[in-house]
C-alpha cells in the first residue's frame, strides 16, 4: 500500500473555493475513488474524506463539525 501525503490548502463554508485557478463548485465532482486521512493543521485532527476531481484538479475534501469544507491536495 502505497501511503500518499496531502497538503491542506483551505476551507470554506461558501460555495467558492479556487484550486490550480478553478473553482472547484462551479463544476462537477466526480468521485476519484477511495478515500483519504488528512490532519487538519489548525487544531491537529485527523479525518477521512473522500478524493474528487473536478474541472481536472484533484483534491480530498469533506466537512468538519462546523460545516466548513476543508480542502486538501496531494504533495
Amino acid at each position: 500500500m502505497m501511503i500518499k501525503n496531502y497538503r491542506y490548502v483551505g476551507r470554506t463554508s461558501k460555495e467558492v473555493f479556487v484550486i490550480k485557478g478553478i473553482n472547484v463548485f462551479s463544476e462537477k465532482w466526480k468521485h476519484a475513488g477511495g478515500c483519504a486521512s488528512v490532519i487538519y493543521p489548525v487544531n491537529g485532527k485527523t479525518y477521512v474524506f473522500s478524493k474528487y476531481i473536478s474541472g481536472g484538479v484533484e483534491f480530498v475534501a469533506g466537512k468538519d463539525a462546523n460545516g466548513y469544507w476543508l480542502f486538501f491536495v496531494e504533495v
